[in-house]
């Protein structure tokens, strides 16, 4: 009977083992809810994959995109995440060891979806570059990234981990040689450079499949609160990515509207509120 117990007991604790590591990994695009994933890219010389002197990081955010998507409007929401979390293992700190100059450390922050075809990437920019529906599409391919490295440092065994590559690590799991000479920074050459050095604050893009052909333009709308409304990247709207390299940190912030801002809103409800009243009593 003991015996048998115990046989109980170490069954049960595989199968548990075996779902923390079923539930540990990165959810890529074939998932269509993908986790938000932080990459950083350290490159020594003039070449991305000759040298020795290049490495990438990926870090799970622990985050989905269709949760992550519930705060695109939420003003003031902020979120923050510590790159030294034991959960991360040493990622960040071999990353810092190995580069020659923090400084030009580059990062974006990406999810993937290619069952409703949705991606979040980082791109610093006020208007998002041409993007046909194909080229979307293709940012599947990212997912050959992601597939290679939930096997790597601590995503096979953390809820949310971490791993580093360098170009002679297995095929796909370096950022900058994936399918073959593949860079993640332009999703595989389908959109413009979404890296940018660690000094540099990223507005957050939300891009899907638009109407039309493959060769129409697909959406592409700006993450976060748009405070005065026409739909453009000003000063101080929308949400940023933005990493603190002394602190090891990376933090997404949605704007709060100024006080200003609310007088004006005010202003302008109390303005179409009396049009309206002036139109009701004209039609009676």
């Amino acid at each position: 009977m003991e015996s048998h117990m115990k046989l109980k007991l170490i069954a049960a604790a595989a199968l548990l083992a075996a779902t923390g590591a079923a539930n540990a990994a990165m959810d890529g695009a074939a998932s269509g809810n993908g986790s938000l994933v932080l990459n950083f890219i350290s490159q020594g010389g003039t070449s991305a994959t000759a040298g020795g002197d290049d490495m990438s990081a990926v870090f799970d955010l622990g985050i989905s995109m269709d949760e992550f998507m519930t705060h695109q409007n939420e003003a003031g929401y902020t979120q923050t995440w510590s790159l030294t979390s034991a959960n991360y293992g040493s990622a960040w700190n071999d990353l810092l060891a190995f580069s020659a100059n923090d400084e030009a450390i580059e990062f974006n922050v990406i999810a993937l979806d290619n069952v409703g075809v949705n991606y979040l990437t980082t791109n610093d920019v006020t208007t998002y570059p041409s993007l046909t529906n194909t080229n979307l599409s293709g940012f599947q391919g990212m997912d050959l990234y992601i597939n290679a490295n939930n096997s790597r440092g601590t995503h096979a065994t953390e809820a949310n981990g971490a791993s580093t590559a360098v170009t002679t690590d297995p095929t796909n799991s370096y950022f900058r040689m994936i399918n073959g000479l593949g860079q993640g920074d332009t999703w595989l050459t389908r959109t413009t450079d979404t890296t940018k050095t660690l000094a540099t604050a990223q507005n957050f893009w939300a891009l899907s499949v638009g109407p039309g052909a493959g060769t129409a333009q697909a959406i592409k709308s700006a993450f976060g609160v748009d405070l005065n409304g026409n739909g453009v990247i000003g000063a101080g709207e929308f949400g940023e990515w933005s990493v603190n390299l002394a602190a090891g940190t990376i933090t997404f912030m949605n704007p709060v509207p100024e006080p200003e801002t609310y007088a004006m809103l005010l202003a302008g409800l109390g303005l179409m509120g009396g049009i309206a009243r002036r139109r009701r009593n004209k039609s009676v």
